[in-house]
């Protein structure tokens, strides 16, 4: 059947409809029901429907209260609701949706609906609940296309949508709680008239192109908001304080953008923020020592800015982390032994700052850490051995001034630690044998120690490591002749120290690795890796 014909048959089945209702007067089916059924069936002719969900939409039945995905209002019997949500229909939003005129909520997310909005087409003045999320749809948003003085929600994510957003989108707004118009390609301003949106609870402007100093003093006036999430976009401007005015606020995200200045020192006395995101800005100065009063907050991520004071001696009383990252800074000064304080605390990232003085032993406390990295500072002392008593995954503690001895693993760390990194310290004595029984462990590093140790022998019980490199670090003695019998190693660097004898002819089996290193054998050595011939030197 042609388009033409199609809607052919939909005009003569109006008209019969018409007549029927003409012939049983008020006693037959309500006139407006007309509207309902032509505005579905004109939209469905839009739609490509793979897997025939709407083939109960049918133009010959007047009563689309029974039809799949459709809900009536059952005082009125008019079409109130139209989910379509994951049946992955394609095809474009068009203009039968305008004869829906008592629609409250309609939702067509995750299906493949593409190409751009009419800007003629207009939505019900009912309509409460809009979810568009998930599609292909391009294009600018119409201002007349949801009537914002009834919407509660709103939701265009994930979408290819793009242009400004207009500054008179959000004029008349009171009645919205929700909107999301993340991973799209909106760009210019975030519209001024976004704070007259009075009952906004959850903001959602993430993963677009917006540009601009934001007025977040307009956002600190909406007192009902929980979320704000403005990260990975191009916005700028500083943090004014005025934020505790807003009590119920949960989570702040806002990495990934230029945003610059100190943060707002009354951020602290938002008691209930569960979630902070501060990241990869230009944000500078101290952190707030209100944020110490946090007792609930659980993420807290600020790494990769300008913040230049010493390291926040009240750590200790943010109980609830769960995940603290504030490495790429130029923090100074020591970890306080509060730091132990925090027993939920599973991430702890502090790399590339200018910190001194020991690794707190209080950290062994945190019985849940599972990534320890405090890369690129500058500590000394040695290394706690009740650190290596935790089930770690991740140990960084490279470009230190750390000394000593490396501790054993206990039985818990050598089941679950994947990664350890103490390259580039002052590390001496034997590399324990314990290490050979770590057996999750894919990368290794202890290079640019003085260890003046032997290889262990346990070394070939590494099943899966990928990653060796041991050069610099004043080793001696043979290397273990199966250090590749496990299949996965794929860079081995040995360069750098002082082995006897060649490298063993086994090491050309190893199938695994494209890269060695291995300089400054007592003498030359010649391999062969594949039908290939690698001279060592």
């Amino acid at each position: 059947m042609t388009s033409f014909q199609f809607h052919l048959r939909v005009l003569s089945l109006l008209i019969s409809v018409s007549y029927l209702l003409t012939c049983l007067g008020n006693n037959g089916i309500p006139v407006q029901l007309n509207d309902d059924v032509l505005g579905l069936i004109v939209f469905k002719s839009d739609l490509n429907d793979p897997s025939s969900y709407l083939a109960s939409w049918n133009e010959d039945d007047a009563n689309p209260c029974s039809w799949q995905f459709v809900q009536c209002n059952p005082e009125s019997g008019r079409v109130s609701e139209v989910s379509l949500d994951g049946l992955g229909l394609s095809g474009k939003i068009g203009r039968g949706l305008e004869k829906l005129q008592h629609l409250t909520v309609l939702s067509l997310s995750h299906n493949n609906l593409s190409g751009s909005i009419s800007p003629s087409l207009t939505l019900s003045n009912s309509l409460e609940r809009l979810n568009l999320s998930h599609n292909v749809l391009s294009g600018s948003i119409p201002t007349s296309f949801v009537n914002m003085n009834s919407i509660k929600f709103l939701d265009l994510s994930e979408n290819s949508f793009s242009g400004p957003m207009p500054e008179s989108f959000f004029e008349s707004c009171s009645s919205l709680h929700h909107i999301s118009l993340a991973r799209n390609m909106f760009d210019g301003p975030v519209p001024g008239s976004l704070s007259r949106c009075s009952s906004l609870n959850s903001i959602n402007l993430s993963n677009n192109h917006f540009s601009g100093n934001v007025d977040f003093s307009g956002i600190w006036s909406l007192n009902r908001l929980r979320t704000l999430d403005l990260s990975n976009n191009a916005l700028s401007g500083s943090l004014p304080n005025g934020i505790s005015s807003v009590h119920n606020f949960k989570e702040i995200l806002l990495q990934g953008n230029q945003f610059s200045g100190p943060l707002s020192t009354d951020i602290g006395f938002c008691l209930h923020l569960n979630r902070l995101d501060f990241s990869d800005n230009q944000f500078s100065g101290e952190l707030p020592e209100s944020l110490g009063m946090l007792s609930s907050l659980s993420y807290f991520k600020a790494s990769n800015n300008h913040f230049n004071s010493e390291f926040p001696q009240w750590i200790g009383n943010m109980t609830s982390l769960e995940y603290l990252e504030l490495s790429n800074n130029q923090f100074t000064g020591s970890i306080p032994q509060s730091i132990g304080e925090l027993r939920s605390l599973t991430h702890l990232s502090i790399s590339n700052n200018m910190l001194v003085g020991t690794i707190p032993s209080s950290l062994s406390f945190c019985t849940k850490l599972s990534v320890v990295q405090l890369r690129g500072n500058g500590f000394n002392g040695t290394i706690p051995e009740g650190l290596f008593g935790l089930g770690l995954e991740e140990i960084d503690l490279s470009h230190n001034e750390l000394s000593g001895s490396i501790p054993p693993g206990s039985s818990r760390l050598l089941e679950t630690l994947t990664h350890l990194d103490l390259s580039d310290n002052h590390l001496q004595g034997n590399i324990p044998a314990e290490t050979g029984l770590l057996s999750k462990l894919t990368h290794l590093n202890l290079s640019w120690n003085d260890l003046h140790s032997q290889m262990p022998p346990e070394f070939g019980l590494l099943q899966n490591l990928a990653v060796l490199d041991l050069r610099n670090s004043a080793l001696h003695g043979s290397i273990p002749a199966d250090i590749c019998d496990s299949g996965n190693l794929a860079v081995l660097q040995l360069d750098g120290n002082s082995f006897e004898g060649n490298i063993p002819s086994e090491i050309g089996n190893c199938s695994s690795l494209y890269l060695l290193y291995a300089s400054y054998f007592s003498s030359s050595s010649v391999i062969s890796f594949n039908t290939s011939f690698w001279k060592i030197y």
